[in-house]
């Protein structure tokens, strides 16, 4: 005679299926994880890239104002001072050659 559906031990099958959907489960992660991960990643480093890049632009003009005002003053001053002194020496010989040709 049949055994009764009722009295049948599923057990072995039950663990049998747990064990398969945790394999199955485990492939599907190492399989699909790494290449999540990259693509994270990959997203974070854009998002770095432009946070640090904004902030640069922002920050830039307030670095670099007082080093080019003071490079601009130093490279003014010599200038000046260059060609006003080719100048005041030109202008005194001249004024020397005039003295003494009135001499």
């Amino acid at each position: 005679m049949a055994k009764d559906p009722a009295d049948i031990d599923l057990t072995p099958l039950t663990a049998a299926l747990s064990k398969l959907t945790e394999d199955m489960a485990k492939k599907m992660v190492q399989e699909e994880l790494p290449g999540l991960v990259e693509k994270a990643i990959a997203e974070e480093k854009v998002l770095i890239t432009e946070t640090v890049q904004e902030v640069a632009r922002k920050a830039l003009p307030d670095l670099l104002k007082p080093i080019v005002e003071q490079a601009a003053k130093e490279v003014i001053e010599k200038v000046a001072r260059d060609v006003v002194g080719e100048v005041a020496e030109t202008e005194v010989k001249k004024e020397i050659a005039r003295l003494s040709a009135e001499a």
